[in-house]
């Protein structure tokens, strides 16, 4: 009987209960991080599914993937891999909502493997790629240049920032991921080189 309603379920079934545990992990985890609340989740999605209909992805999984990858940041506080974590505290939410079982590894391949500190060729599904190239062009742009300043300006020197752009940039495998993201990934690097410059002329 389960498998019958699964089989028939859309994936845009799973959103409701996704984004119910969402609120939930985030409600009581011990360092919320607004840089990574529900406007990032939504964000990233949208371009999950863009790519996904281009590559033929699986949806389901991508959905999956997009809503709990950052879980693990709510619980660190801090600008560290967090993939591992998120994956699991990822895995007792798709416990939780009867998410199918043969898909839920995939889901947590994708959601391991989105650090920047996790090299290309380990993310082996095309929904981890996928995952990978949507949550890294959110840094880019002009409205990610607050993003990324409330995330780790302050803690992390401007070279560590510039360094960590080109390192997100240089992990998108997509041509049509940096066709969409060159403009706004000059943008924002453009902007920390022309800040960095600035700083130091007033020393």
């Amino acid at each position: 009987m389960l498998s019958v309603r699964l089989a028939s379920t859309h994936w845009s079934d799973w959103v409701p209960s996704l984004e119910k545990e969402l609120a939930v992990e985030v409600q009581k985890a011990p360092h919320p991080s607004e840089a990574h609340g529900r406007d990032h989740i939504l964000r990233v999605l949208r371009r999950c599914i863009s790519l996904g209909r281009k590559l033929k992805a699986d949806f389901e999984v991508l959905v999956a993937a997009t809503y709990l990858h950052d879980l693990g940041w709510h619980y660190l506080g801090e600008a560290k891999p967090h993939g591992v974590l998120s994956a699991q505290k990822a895995e007792v939410v798709l416990e939780r909502i009867s998410f199918p079982n043969e898909k839920r590894n995939v889901v947590l391949h994708a959601i391991r493997m989105h650090d920047t500190s996790t090299s290309p060729e380990y993310r082996t599904t095309l929904e981890s790629k996928i995952l990978y190239n949507a949550d890294k062009l959110d840094m880019f742009g002009v409205v990610r240049v607050l993003r990324f300043t409330r995330q780790v300006y302050g803690e992390w020197s401007i070279d560590a920032i510039l360094k960590n752009l080109q390192t997100r940039w240089e992990g998108i495998a997509f041509s049509e991921t940096r066709d969409v993201g060159l403009k706004d990934y000059e943008y924002v690097k453009d902007y920390f080189v022309r800040l960095k410059n600035e700083l130091e002329e007033s020393k």
